[in-house]
């Protein structure tokens, strides 16, 4: 497999979106223009109405879960979409009444990422948009909406959101509190304009990658919080508390 990427500092974006692409030739990621903060409020008005959002459920396996990516979530509900340049927007929420929870050691480059594979070949244009996180209450969890796409030789199309930035050149969002919950995700999409019109969507996929070692968390039945000091100390004794706390509950 082969890349081509521009220099920016948020160095893994390349590797989780390469991983989620494993069935692709060729990949062309774009940031200048695509890869951007922008102001969720702002841009709503632009693009297709959260009311009128394709509504998705997405499996993030089971809870009690402390983990650095979790296994692609398939959909349909895009199956024959196709490409020409509209405005489209997303909800995902989590089935069994799932959360994510954001620890103080989860990655700042935490990434949920959505895939769109089409029945078409080869670079097929890009992605763009942007997203924000949502609360137990379904409103939004304010952010910068910032955004990374890349397109696969297989006529596949991705777009990562990175909730935890502030920018392209990777300005951490400390406006976030740490910890916190998030119940769904909402994206407002620009598809590429295709000039062929057989081209549609086939199936879709939705991700959470974060680094190895900045672990986030499927809940319920998580520990409140897990700190970056002494890292993998750290980790262990969290998960090793959870087991206890679990084992006390089911033998009361």
């Amino acid at each position: 497999m082969h890349f081509m990427l521009p220099s920016n500092p948020i160095k893994s974006l390349g590797g989780q979106a390469a991983h989620a692409a494993s069935n692709s030739l060729q990949w062309l990621f774009v940031l200048t223009g695509r890869f951007r903060a922008r102001i969720v409020a702002g841009l709503l008005i632009l693009l297709a109405d959260s009311a009128n959002a394709v509504l998705i459920n997405a499996d993030l396996g089971p809870p009690h879960t402390i983990t650095s990516e979790t296994s692609p979530s398939s959909f349909d509900a895009l199956q024959g979409r196709h490409l020409n340049g509209q405005t489209l927007s997303l909800d995902f929420s989590f089935l069994n009444s799932e959360f994510v929870r954001i620890f103080s050691v989860t990655s700042w480059t935490f990434d949920a990422s959505i895939k769109l594979q089409t029945n078409g070949s080869g670079l097929l244009g890009f992605l763009d948009g942007t997203g924000y996180l949502v609360d137990i209450n379904g409103n939004a969890i304010p952010g910068y909406g910032v955004t990374g796409s890349a397109s696969g030789s297989d006529g596949s199309l991705f777009l990562g959101f990175f909730p935890l930035l502030k920018d392209k050149d990777g300005t951490h969002n400390t406006d976030l509190l740490r910890p916190f919950d998030f119940y769904g995700v909402h994206y407002d999409l620009i598809l590429p304009d295709v000039s062929d019109p057989s081209i549609h969507v086939t199936t879709g996929q939705f991700t959470l990658f974060s680094d190895p070692n900045g672990v986030f968390g499927i809940g319920p039945g998580l520990p409140t919080d897990i700190v970056p000091d002494s890292g993998s100390t750290l980790l262990l004794l969290a998960i090793a508390g959870l087991a206890i706390g679990l084992y006390s509950m089911r033998h009361r």
